[in-house]
């Protein structure tokens, strides 16, 4: 009995059978080619479906040895990946954006012939990976620089991050925005999005390696049949939809129909079979105007700004798009260094502000129809957190508590 984030509302159990769990986990296995020499650490609660696939199921069904992290992971998980040093990596996308934001701003420090060799290094690891996700391999000349850049670059960064021995990483609980991914590319760190939920065992399609299309979740599970609804739903059959949720059958009927479980989530499916995630239903801003707008691939643009961590778009039944921000630590003590603003407040400050603005005109709005666009937006003096009850434990944001708390400065947003 597994129960769901309660992002949408109240958590549901959900029920899961032997045959369910056992067969996701075999699947797993073959797909990865997971074998006893593998290992990982576990740092996410084991309430949720992917710690338990990785820590409780995996294990025995591969014959993998696990490390569990010192708690609060948020303070251990990279020495604690150093030490491990693990071959199958799951992490949340904030856990990929804080390594990225580390790594960047490291890298960004390299100057004169460094960063050249940073640069030509980067380029070499995005044409390599290219590759790879097709998969094939590089020959040749580009083999060469290959090895060289590994040599000077990638592995002082894997082994800073502890992933050294890296060979599958994954993504998957919340939206990546595709720049991650292809920044870990160019550091020879292929990282795949996996999808699913609870409901499906946690997996409905992944990206795998030599077939790995970034900005989709890949193609369908081992024996999952999925399809898009004709209302744009992600709808999926197979051994790893649940039983149903436990003591509301309600719910059940609603979301199991006739053997298809109905995701909840809007997306695309290309002619080879790679699934792209649009939005929750739920999540849909229907504006003033009756125009309906997916605020996450909203909210990943703005998170793509380097001083943002955190982003949630506003708009229900609003006459415009607004946005809650938050900063990205590392980021913004970099950015305060470079324009003199130490010691000061940035969410205020008025030179943040403008940089913000400035990336919003520039490479956000640009992306999006008019309506879609971010009018106006706040950066709130803290972060999202898991003991305030905006993120779960696996570091989603939980929508409704986010307007609650913030409720005085969206409606800020609105005032004439």
């Amino acid at each position: 009995l597994i129960y769901t984030s309660g992002t949408t509302g109240p958590p549901k159990g959900v029920m899961l059978s032997h045959k369910n769990l056992a067969r996701t986990a075999v699947n797993a296995r073959e797909l990865f080619n997971i074998t006893p020499g593998d290992t990982a650490v576990s740092y996410l609660p084991l309430s949720h479906i992917a710690e338990q696939l990785l820590t409780v199921h995996g294990p025995p069904t591969s014959g993998y040895a696990i490390y569990f992290a010192q708690f609060p992971p948020q303070d251990h998980l990279v020495s604690n990946l150093q030490e491990a040093q693990p071959t199958l990596i799951f992490g949340v996308p904030r856990i990929w954006e804080k390594f990225q934001a580390g790594v960047a701003a490291t890298l960004s420090q390299a100057t004169g012939a460094k960063a050249k060799l940073v640069n030509w290094a980067q380029n070499v690891g995005s044409q390599v990976t290219e590759l790879r996700n097709r998969g094939e391999e590089p020959s040749g000349l580009l083999a060469m620089q290959h090895k060289l850049a590994n040599k000077l670059v990638f592995s002082k960064v894997k082994a800073g991050l502890g992933l050294s021995r890296a060979r599958i990483m994954l993504t998957a609980a919340a939206p990546i925005s595709p720049e991650i991914l292809h920044f870990f590319g160019s550091l020879d760190l292929n990282v795949m999005e996996v999808y699913g939920q609870s409901e499906g065992t946690g997996l409905t399609t992944a990206n795998i390696p030599g077939a790995n299309k970034v900005g989709t979740v890949g193609q369908a599970w081992p024996e999952t049949k999925v399809k898009i609804a004709d209302d744009g739903e992600i709808v999926l059959k197979g051994p790893n939809v649940f039983l149903g949720y436990f003591k509301d059958p309600e719910a059940t009927a609603a979301d199991l129909q006739d053997g298809w479980l109905h995701s909840g989530d809007l997306g695309e499916m290309d002619e080879d079979g790679y699934v792209k995630i649009i939005g929750r239903k739920k999540e849909i801003i229907i504006t003033s105007g009756g125009k309906n707008i997916a605020p996450k691939n909203i909210e990943a643009a703005l998170k793509d700004i380097d001083i943002i961590a955190q982003a949630v778009v506003i708009g229900e039944r609003r006459r415009y798009i607004t946005a809650l921000l938050t900063l990205d630590e590392e980021h913004a003590v970099q950015f305060a260094r470079e324009h003199g603003l130490e010691g000061k407040t940035l969410h205020d400050n008025a030179v943040v502000i403008d940089y913000v603005q400035m990336q919003i005109d520039e490479k956000v709005n640009p992306l999006f129809a008019r309506v879609e666009q971010v009018r106006k937006f706040t950066i709130l003096p803290r972060d999202f957190t898991v003991e305030d009850g905006e993120l779960t434990p696996t570091l989603k944001i939980k929508r409704r508590v986010v307007n609650e708390h913030f409720a005085e400065d969206i409606e800020a947003m609105y005032e004439e």
